[in-house]
């Protein structure tokens, strides 16, 4: 299988169901799962007579979650739970101008900074205060940021789909029509975004199929009532090769472990001056639905990497349930225990970047842990926004 990068521009309000509060009130997710595609084509098989097909052609195919991003040749990506943002006046600093959105004080990541200084600790390093990160602008506290960000030329932005609320009639089981004083809420995204994500395919006719059954049935929930018209199309992919983000990351590692080194020896002791092997993260862009060797569900991710076992030497996460519902055969899927969107994993090896980048390549079109053919345990090797230390 290959990757291709894709564009889902909506023509009509679009809903993704997530957790239904209550009977009457239908939200909807910010970002489009992978799920949602694969239910789409399952459905066109199914309209078109070819039930059969439906294993056989999800197969061949994997999918990507598709992120919001204010334009269609920019792929957004989940904050990572390390980013943080002021708690007084959090947003990025460097925003374009023609954006409406209010500058901030910035936005970092902790993750270069948390992994040195705890590696250092365990090599015996003593510092003189803990660590503890405040806002460059203001020295206020800092608090984790949640969502989607995208990196225009001229700035920084956080990517949000605009939402409405529909008010619409119940109809009644029994006799097909309207329910007498029944009503319910509908919140979807205005067609006003894009949806950009990552598709494996094995050939460009399985690309052809899935965007003739987003332009036919749309995708999402609603699609008989008018929601969820939209249409697919493949876009150049701007992203860095696994090999490349590795290289950025430990480079920007090294200077991040100078900086805590030379604090160390202010105060007396004596620090490595750069990292031994290789570092790098393993970052979710979906929830994934991890084991460990004994099959009981954990939140920590392990790899087998050329036959060797890594343990991850820091990780940041936070436990998410994992559900649904299967278009295809019109059943709820098994609720399970997962690791968040966004959960971070760093790992060492000895191993040169010759031999790790392959296997990492193959490990982001496969996905980690349990039902990756749903969009589930869609990973990225060294998220670029781990490369901002400094407020952006």
């Amino acid at each position: 299988m290959h990757e291709v990068l894709v564009a889902l521009k909506p023509e009509s309000p679009l809903r993704i169901g997530g957790v239904k509060v209550s009977a009457s009130y239908l939200d909807t997710l910010t970002y489009l799962p992978g799920s949602a595609l694969r239910g789409a084509l399952a459905e066109w098989l199914i309209r078109n007579g070819r039930q059969g097909q439906i294993l056989p052609t999800v197969q061949k195919m994997r999918f990507g979650n598709l992120f919001p991003s204010p334009t269609e040749g920019v792929y957004a990506l989940p904050f990572p739970l390390t980013a943080l943002e002021c708690k007084g006046k959090g947003g990025f600093f460097n925003v374009p101008r023609d954006r409406h959105e209010e500058k901030g004080h910035g936005i970092r990541d902790a993750l270069l900074i948390s992994v040195t200084y705890q590696e250092l600790e365990r090599k015996g390093v003593t510092f003189p205060v803990p660590m503890a990160l405040r806002c460059r602008a203001c020295k206020g506290r800092m608090e984790r940021v949640s969502g989607f960000y995208a990196r225009l030329p001229e700035g920084w932005v956080k990517a949000k789909p605009e939402t409405a609320m529909q008010t619409k009639v119940a109809l009644s089981r029994h006799r097909r029509a309207a329910q007498e004083a029944m009503l319910y809420r509908v919140i979807a995204i205005r067609p006003q975004s894009y949806f950009v994500g990552r598709l494996w395919i094995e050939s460009d006719a399985d690309l052809d199929l899935l965007k003739e059954a987003v332009r036919t049935l749309g995708v999402g929930a609603l699609t008989t009532r008018g929601f969820g018209k939209a249409e697919l199309h493949e876009v150049p992919s701007s992203l860095p090769s696994v090999r490349e983000r590795i290289q950025h990351f430990n480079e920007k590692l090294q200077e991040v472990w100078r900086q805590l080194a030379d604090l160390a020896k202010q105060v007396g002791f004596h620090a490595p001056e750069k990292p031994e092997g290789i570092y790098f993260s393993v970052d979710l862009l979906s929830p994934a639905v991890l084991h460990d060797a004994q099959g009981i569900p954990t939140l920590r991710l392990q790899l087998n990497l050329n036959g060797q076992t890594l343990k991850p030497v820091f990780w940041a996460t936070q436990p998410a349930l994992v559900g649904g519902w299967s278009t295809a055969w019109g059943l709820p899927k098994p609720t399970a225990l997962g690791a968040a969107m966004g959960s971070v994993y760093v790992f060492r090896t000895e191993k040169s970047l010759d031999e790790i980048a392959p296997p990492l390549e193959a490990l982001e079109a496969q996905g980690v842990g349990d039902r990756t053919d749903e969009g589930l345990g869609e990973i990225l090797v060294c998220h670029p926004f781990h490369l901002e230390v400094m407020a952006v």
